[in-house]
């Protein structure tokens, strides 16, 4: 942890401790920007993957009294108004509360309109679990060079099968020159849960934008402490320092095995 520095400093040090202070609180302001609205404006574009009014192939009665609210919500909120769900604002307690039948009605739905390219259904179709779907994500896969759009899919191809294709645009992803891409999908980089993951936190530690800097070290500190924080027990530097400590980042990697997000 960052020491307390002494009371006698030159022009110099107390330059660059405000100059630090600065760098870290903007970056903070920016987090908090990106964090409310993950795709505004921008000086590079990242090919927006949210979801645009489309008109769905729907073969149900949504609002049958059959259905559970735990159903209906979740079909309110991939099929009616998805904006929510996209930016992380839902409770999506109903993946899990849906009956078993409802599940596969939920699949089906899913599959059926994967075609449409909409991030929140490719997504969907890796929290069901509906290995039925695999062959029209590899498809949507290929057919897609856009790495945002493919880092989607392949995150749900990941949930399913594993497929060590994912991992290969995760590396993609910290080599890519826009900052906006590597911001709009950090929160994947944990994704593989293993000693590659944090290896890859820690590189992010160096990142050219202050905004991946600044979420590195609050994703670092929610694996140390295994729940999220108001504040930051550890900062940029306390991690720096812990780069070639193998012991730490082993304990981080069963750390991260064992988080739910």
């Amino acid at each position: 942890m960052e020491q307390k520095p002494q009371l006698k400093q030159s022009r110099k040090t107390l330059w660059a401790s405000v100059k630090d202070d600065t760098t870290e609180q903007k970056a903070e302001i920016k987090e908090m920007k990106f964090l409310t609205n993950i795709f505004g404006n921008k000086k590079e574009k990242v090919e927006q993957t949210s979801p645009t009014s489309t008109e769905y192939f729907i073969d149900i009665d949504p609002n049958s009294n059959s259905l559970s609210t735990a159903f209906k919500d979740f079909y309110q909120n991939h099929f009616v108004n998805a904006f929510g769900l996209s930016r992380g604002d839902v409770d999506t307690y109903f993946y899990n509360a849906m009956t078993t039948e409802e599940k596969e009605i939920a699949k089906r739905l899913i599959r059926q309109n994967l075609k449409l390219r909409q991030a929140h259904l490719f997504k969907a179709a890796g929290i069901l679990n509906d290995v039925e779907a695999l062959p029209i994500l590899y498809e949507q896969l290929n057919n897609n060079s856009d790495l945002s759009w493919r880092l989607t899919i392949g995150q749900a191809i990941w949930r399913l099968n594993r497929d060590e294709i994912y991992g290969n645009l995760l590396r993609q992803l910290k080599e890519h020159p826009s900052d906006t891409m590597r911001e709009a999908h950090f929160d994947q980089v944990t994704d593989l849960k293993n000693d590659e993951s944090i290896e890859m936190l820690f590189d992010y530690l160096n990142d050219e934008s202050g905004l991946v800097k600044s979420m590195t070290v609050r994703k670092l500190n929610f694996i140390s402490a295994g729940q999220h924080q108001q504040k930051q027990e550890f900062d940029r530097a306390y991690f720096l320092s812990k780069q070639t400590d193998k012991k730490f980042k082993n304990e981080l990697v069963e750390n991260l095995k064992n988080l739910t997000e």
